[in-house]
């Protein structure tokens, strides 16, 4: 799936890359749009952006097939990475918030967190490091998308002022 962004990668001349891939697709309320027909393994899926015309298990469905697709993109990803056998590297997935489908019937997320039912606020923060890269993570209850900015900084070696390592996740080993 990344064949052609490996080729520009093994072109560039620089010692340090960064790559920032954006997805959007498990923002709502067009759920079932934001993956190929391939990806729809949960039936039925909601096909309405007025969600009042669906049922809930028509949209947990639309939007597990989202989940499902995200799988596959991070997965041939890392399979991308891994092949780089040259290149210390790693892929840091984050959402920047979470979706409610329902609950408390409350749909989609912009409730403030004080309000909002986890849904909206317990995000996946995913890391995987490639066996060259001499990193291992260290030991964290709770992550936030706070960690992402330092522990970027950390992994490629970079020196700022405001580099915070106690928002880092990487140590070295």
């Amino acid at each position: 799936m990344f064949v052609g962004q490996l080729t520009e990668v093994e072109k560039s001349r620089a010692n340090k890359i960064l790559i920032v891939l954006h997805t959007s697709t498990s923002h709502g309320p067009s759920y079932n749009k934001k993956y190929p027909a391939n990806f729809e393994k949960f039936k039925p899926v909601c096909n309405s952006v007025e969600l009042k015309d669906c049922n809930q298990q028509e949209l947990i469905n639309a939007y597990d097939n989202i989940i499902v697709y995200t799988d596959y993109i991070l997965h041939s990803l890392i399979d991308t990475l891994n092949a780089m056998k040259d290149y210390k590297s790693a892929m840091l997935f984050v959402s920047d918030h979470g979706e409610s489908l329902g609950e408390k019937n409350l749909y989609m997320h912009g409730i403030p967190i004080s309000l909002a039912p986890k849904e909206q606020y317990e995000i996946p923060f995913l890391v995987w490091t490639s066996s060259n890269a001499n990193k291992t993570l260290k030991p964290e209850k709770l992550l936030t998308q706070n960690y992402v900015f330092h522990s970027v900084l950390n992994f490629l070696d970079v020196n700022s002022p405001i580099y915070n390592e106690k928002l880092n996740i990487f140590i070295d080993r």
